[in-house]
């Protein structure tokens, strides 16, 4: 089943065992011997991870191993043609991604994070907009292609962890991304080779295909010249006579990529859980609090009810709003702030983008900065000159002076708004303080709901497949809310993943929740003063 990766996104609807099967599945022999087995209609046994996903076998051996969120440039440009040439990516997806790691210089062997890369090439070109450094019109191009290359790197990484709990899909090694881009090199001009043969036409060979061509060979044994002369096609006649050589003494085998070594994939991976102390619960525990009458849950109950009517929040967002001063944060946890607020409903994605300008460029005294520019703007103005910004190629006039203005206007607005919550909040005893380190706490607790519902949820096909974690922080947020859970977690042996660690940790979390039925993480609130505590 082909999968589009590309402009909507969608991943084309799973046929297998339902119509699609039907249509081509094997009728019973009439001597009552084994029924073929159902296909798809791609000709694809139901069932297996091929159907499922909708993706070629080497695909899922190759998603298995590389994470587009912790994986090289050069990794990266070649998957992403080896998937546009399978038809299982978008081509001008392909071309985005592999036309900014050339764009950009990143093509080396440093691991990147394809997600935020991309997420901030969108919120800069965001950030312009909204600067009324360029027109919307002319950028919302880029804004959507961003998008969609984004929305396309977020399935494959959802794939990735889907495919860590697919026993029968192994896992491609280390170096494998270059040699698929080789066999695919090399597979499409053996097929247009034997084409040229079969009509007695000459042959002819690219630079790049034959160094692709003598590299797989290798591999496979088979050592050929230099390709150094290529222009009368004796190279080109010397390697499709090396492949049919090869063939013909291997009929039952194909070239492919290498994959971990099947003692690797079944061996004991975790070590052995050490003993755990005794009297000594495991981890940071979260803090308990002393026990409440059936009356005192009640008032809390309804006060809290109260608390969220009156400001139209909910109860975790008016702690983290109320402990949260803008004044006092740097950009980046200004920045993960708004985010946090975005994704709890307490404000929209347009008011989120008209703080680009200021987080993106990392602009100090945020409660300050749009009242500053608005100030330059409209002293500008009353002079009759207009407004520049500073570029590569020198000064250059603002495109939409009103447009900046507006947005400025806007984003003091959020700012102040949310301030002014901050300081009404602070007069009001119904609702607690989130803990000193409560933006962090927000951050961690939203990174692990939104992990725990990807796991209980379970992904067996592309389209149920969804993203477990954006990048580090997520993973060091989550694992830091299983410590103060005093969650035992399983060490692992050697080089593993984020992916990995977070498979074994959902299994040791598993057995946590057995053990402590009824409880949940949340954000910590310092201790309630007075004796009405234990009330």
């Amino acid at each position: 089943m082909n999968v589009n990766i590309g402009h909507a996104i969608a991943f084309r609807p799973q046929l297998g065992a339902a119509s699609g099967a039907a249509r081509v599945a094997g009728a019973a022999p009439e001597d009552g011997g084994k029924a073929e087995p159902l296909r798809d209609v791609n000709g694809r046994m139901v069932g297996t991870p091929e159907s499922r996903y909708g993706m070629s076998m080497r695909t899922l051996q190759l998603l298995k191993q590389y994470d587009v969120r912790n994986m090289s440039g050069k990794d990266l440009d070649a998957l992403a043609e080896v998937l546009a040439e399978n038809g299982e990516m978008d081509g001008d997806v392909a071309m985005s991604i592999r036309g900014d790691i050339e764009g950009n210089s990143w093509k080396g062997s440093d691991e990147r994070n394809a997600l935020e890369i991309f997420a901030k090439r969108r919120d800069d070109t965001i950030a312009s907009v909204k600067a009324g450094e360029a027109s919307l019109r002319f950028a919302n191009y880029s804004i959507k292609g961003y998008e969609r290359t984004q929305q396309a790197l977020e399935k494959l990484a959802a794939i990735h962890d889907a495919l860590q709990s697919e026993d029968d899909v192994r896992a491609a090694a280390n170096g494998s991304a270059a040699q698929a881009r080789d066999l695919m090199h090399l597979e499409r001009w053996m097929r247009s080779a034997e084409q040229a043969d079969a009509k007695g036409e000459p042959l002819a060979v690219g630079k790049e295909t034959a160094e692709a061509i003598s590299r797989t060979m290798l591999r496979a044994g088979v050592e050929l010249p230099p390709a150094d002369d290529l222009q009368h096609g004796d190279w080109a006649r010397q390697a499709l006579q090396a492949y049919r050589g090869w063939t013909a003494r291997h009929p039952n085998d194909k070239l492919d990529i290498d994959l971990k070594p099947a003692e690797e994939e079944d061996k004991k991976v975790f070590k052995e859980k050490p003993p755990a102390p005794a009297g000594k619960a495991q981890g940071t525990q979260l803090s308990l609090q002393p026990p409440s009458s059936a009356a005192k849950l009640a008032r809390e109950m309804q006060d809290k009810l109260q608390t969220e009517a009156r400001y139209g929040i909910g109860m975790p967002m008016l702690q983290l709003i109320k402990s949260t001063d803008i004044s006092g944060l740097s950009i980046d946890q200004l920045k993960q702030y708004s985010q946090l607020l975005r994704d709890n409903g307490v404000l929209s994605l347009d008011d989120v983008e008209s703080l680009l300008p200021l987080t993106q460029r990392a602009m100090a005294d945020p409660m300050n900065y749009y009242k500053r520019d608005l100030n330059w703007l409209t002293s500008m103005q009353q002079q009759g000159r207009t407004p520049q910004y500073s570029t590569p190629g020198g000064m250059a006039d603002l495109s939409d002076v009103a447009g900046r203005m507006r947005n400025d206007q806007q984003g003091q607005a959020v700012l102040e708004r949310l301030q002014n919550l901050h300081q009404t909040l602070q007069g009001d005893d119904k609702e607690q303080t989130a803990a000193a380190n409560g933006l962090q706490q927000s951050g961690d607790l939203a990174a692990f709901d939104n992990w725990a519902r990807v796991e209980s949820k379970g992904a067996r096909n592309a389209d149920s497949a969804e993203l477990e974690f954006r990048g580090k922080q997520d993973v060091e947020g989550i694992f830091r809310v299983l410590q103060r859970l005093g969650v035992e977690l399983t060490p692992l042996e050697g080089d593993s993943s984020p992916s990995q660690r977070l498979e074994q940790a959902w299994k040791d979390y598993q057995r946590w929740r057995d053990s402590h039925p009824g409880e949940r993480p949340s954000i910590a609130l310092p201790p309630k003063r007075g004796v009405d505590v234990y009330a």
